[in-house]
């Protein structure tokens, strides 16, 4: 875990300095929490209207809110980028211990730890920017091992965090909670707190599906002017609102079907279970917790929702070791001569396998190593020039200087919301676009702006007019 730390740590700041990161997503994060700050709780500057809303009418990842006093130590995106992977990597220790609980066996549980760490998509999360989501990992986990302990105050604690962290995790928090309120009558074991360990599974169970419901169908609506969430718009050949899609998914199941057997599909589903070496399959039934984001992946029209190089497995990938650790156990209970050995060599192999095929690791076919190998050569130029401008400044920029902007209370990014600022910073890391470099060329040319920097492939220009009376 301590290794985990010091890579990924370096490595994502080492991204951020060499503005490989992006106002999508580090930077909408990092000013949701900043204005939260200055008291302006969750809100972002839209790239649509380039008003200040809400993030709820985007995702409802409140835990952001919660982490605004660690701004107070370290004012900085970096802060996020640390918290993520500290989290991220404690998910490895509730792994252990949802393994040593269940098998009883500390070899097996140790490797599946470590191949935890090594997990292409754990580590592509980590990498991908910071998203609130990505830390629902840890925190389901979490939740898992203190039902497993029957420790009802820590169970509700990390699945209410786990919640927070986007909207659709209240699915799995709340089967959580009913798998400990079913599980309570078919414990044989006396136990004074049954009672307790129902009702709190109950609750839950009901709290979490409300949330969900409130959130997905009245909520971000609300916040967004009643229109519905964004990202149904990936699922429009299912239909056009949540009742329209559930109802075609639970009514036509060729659908379905026929969409997860095409090939991008069949290779991400592949590139989730092969690290675990399929074991998850033996003990499916927990991941019946995942299936809703199994199901918002497969069936998405944005490509990026089934890829591993994103945020979009945090919420499968914990319930793909729960469910590995119970197929072992089933496995054992079937063929108990069988030594755990045979299947932490399995495991092991396997990950190291998955890691070097698919995984950003330096050893990796397509090691996702840019920032140590192409770093900005300007970059420290570009920083200075970047922190002479006022916070109060409205700024349109380059989305890979814009996460280096957001600490403000308005942000604008390229191509929307020039019209409202008065800095405008562009960066052409490659051969910028047709598109793009006729805009700075035009920009250069512009008499409304002065250039106050103008670097090869970075330039920093002021709006001449009063910015407030124009």
């Amino acid at each position: 875990m301590v290794l985990y730390c010091i890579y990924f740590i370096i490595a994502s700041f080492l991204r951020y300095d060499n503005f490989y990161t992006g106002r999508f997503d580090l930077g909408n994060m990092d000013q949701a929490v900043w204005n939260t700050t200055e008291g302006r709780i969750f809100e972002t500057t839209d790239s649509h209207s380039q008003q200040n809303i809400s993030r709820l009418a985007y995702h409802a990842d409140v835990i952001l809110i919660a982490l605004a006093p660690f701004y107070f130590i370290w004012k900085d995106p970096r802060m996020l980028l640390l918290i993520q992977t500290i989290v991220l990597a404690c998910g490895a220790f509730f792994v252990y211990l949802i393994s040593k609980t269940v098998l009883k066996n500390i070899t097996i549980s140790v490797i599946l730890a470590l191949c935890y760490l090594l997990n292409p998509s754990i580590q592509f999360a980590n990498l991908y920017d910071f998203h609130a989501v990505t830390l629902s990992t840890t925190f389901l986990l979490a939740a898992f091992y203190f039902l497993l302990k029957k420790n009802t105050l820590f169970f509700i604690l990390f699945a209410v965090l786990a919640g927070t962290t986007k909207e659709q995790v209240w699915i799995p928090v709340g089967l959580l909670g009913f798998y400990l309120f079913i599980q309570s009558f078919f414990d044989k074991t006396i136990d004074e707190y049954k009672k307790v360990y129902r009702l709190a599974g109950f609750i839950v169970g009901i709290f979490s599906f409300i949330i969900f419901y409130l959130l997905i169908w009245h909520i971000i609506p609300q916040f967004r002017m009643g229109q519905e969430h964004f990202a149904l718009e990936y699922y429009k050949d299912l239909g056009d609102s949540p009742s329209s899609i559930l109802k075609n998914i639970i009514f036509s199941p060729q659908t379905v079907f026929l969409t997860v057997l095409e090939e991008d599909r069949l290779n991400y589903l592949k590139q989730l279970f092969l690290p675990l070496g399929y074991l998850s399959l033996l003990n499916p039934f927990f991941l019946i917790f995942s299936a809703a984001d199994f199901l918002i992946n497969l069936l998405s029209r944005n490509v990026q929702l089934h890829q591993i190089y994103y945020q979009y497995t945090t919420v499968i990938s914990p319930f793909l070791f729960i469910s590995a650790i119970y197929g072992i156990q089933f496995v054992k209970r079937l063929v108990p001569k069988i030594p755990y050995v045979y299947f932490a060599l399995l495991i092991l192999f396997s990950t190291v396998y998955a890691s070097y095929a698919y995984g950003p690791l330096p050893y990796a076919i397509k090691p996702n190593t840019f920032m140590f190998t192409k770093p900005l050569h300007n970059k420290k130029e570009i920083t200075a020039a970047l922190l002479t401008i006022s916070k109060d400044a409205h700024v349109f920029a380059s989305n890979d200087l814009a996460s280096h902007l957001s600490r403000r209370e308005y942000i604008y990014v390229y191509p929307e919301g020039l019209e409202k600022a008065n800095i405008v910073a562009m960066l052409t890391r490659n051969k910028p676009s047709a598109e793009v470099q006729l805009f700075i060329n035009q920009l250069l040319k512009s008499r409304d702006f002065k250039v106050l920097y103008q670097f090869d492939n970075f330039v920093m220009v002021e709006r001449v007019a009063n910015f407030y009376e124009k």
